[in-house]
């Protein structure tokens, strides 16, 4: 069977399964990057390899940028690998191949290859948010940091989902982009649907922010009162600290942060993942969590006098 028929055979049905936003953004890691490489190499499906794959992870990691500009992360490609072993699967269930190639291929383990992932302390935090004070995107980059939110979740934030009497927030709304943008009535995941308790600085927050808005539902939106686009949140957020002389980094390494101050602070990995609304705790572990100074500090406090020497 040739490849791109099979590639695009299983495009065709997995957008009969995929939400929107999900298919589109299978659509950019299949059709800018799986299809081109891989159909070049091997035209024929029984003609795809461990060592192909293998250099198209290599390939991506250095030179995968659409712009010419460097590689792709490790996150971004350890994505396109499981796009291609997900493939392959329905290609072994349906008798076009024996066994599936991609999974011998393995992400390599090079100092030079780093996951572009920040983590900041609470000390770094504060001074993020002192310096971001002014700006109109001060409440979400708060909003994001206090309880872990994705910019989906935050983007999604409406005033209906904030109770000021019973001081609750509750996240069950998010607008999303891949090609488009769409706003929807789910979140992630199932335990990406929560409810957190509205803190008394937050509160206070949102009640002189809000004033007396009442052109739209939603928190974060345009002059016009249409909901702020996720892309247009990141490139202000990325000014921000740009004016405010901090180094760069994305709007969801908030999350990553709040994650990794809650730990320090003495959370419990399981705490950590209720917070942020992780469906399991592997993910909590492998991806967000670090062993930053400060909680060495307080396991080394808890050890400290456990033998008498």
């Amino acid at each position: 069977m040739k490849t791109e028929d099979f590639i695009c055979q299983w495009m065709n049905e997995q957008q009969l399964v995929l939400q929107r936003s999900t298919y589109e953004a299978l659509t950019i890691y299949v059709y800018r990057h799986i299809l081109p490489y891989i159909t070049e190499r091997c035209p024929e499906l029984s003609q795809i390899s461990a060592a192909t794959l293998q250099s198209y992870v290599l390939d991506k990691l250095h030179n995968g940028r659409i712009d010419g500009k460097g590689g792709l992360s490790p996150v971004s490609v350890r994505k396109h690998l499981s796009v291609i072993k997900q493939m392959l699967d329905e290609a072994v269930r349906l008798g076009y191949i024996p066994v599936n190639p991609a999974f011998s291929v393995k992400m390599p383990r090079n100092r030079d290859v780093h996951e572009r992932m920040v983590f900041l302390t609470a000390e770094e935090a504060q001074k993020m948010l002192d310096a971001l004070k002014d700006t109109k995107i001060y409440p979400a980059v708060v909003l994001a940091l206090y309880y872990g939110l994705r910019r989906s979740e935050v983007l999604g934030l409406r005033w209906s989902a904030v109770d000021f009497e019973r001081d609750t927030i509750t996240i069950c709304h998010t607008v999303v982009k891949s090609l488009t943008v769409e706003a929807k009535d789910t979140t992630k995941t199932s335990t990406s649907r929560r409810a957190f308790q509205l803190l008394p600085e937050v509160k206070k927050m949102l009640l002189s922010f809000r004033g007396d808005k009442v052109e739209s539902d939603y928190l974060f939106v345009n002059e016009d009162g249409k909901v702020l686009r996720p892309d247009c949140l990141t490139r202000t957020f990325q000014r921000g600290l740009k004016r405010a002389g901090l180094p760069r980094m994305r709007f969801h390494d908030l999350r990553h942060t709040t994650a990794s101050v809650l730990f320090d602070s003495g959370w419990s990995l399981e705490d950590v993942k209720n917070w942020l609304g992780h469906a399991d705790i592997e993910t909590t572990s492998n991806i967000y969590l670090h062993y930053g100074r400060d909680r060495k500090i307080l396991l080394a406090d808890e050890l400290s006098g456990m033998f008498r020497i």
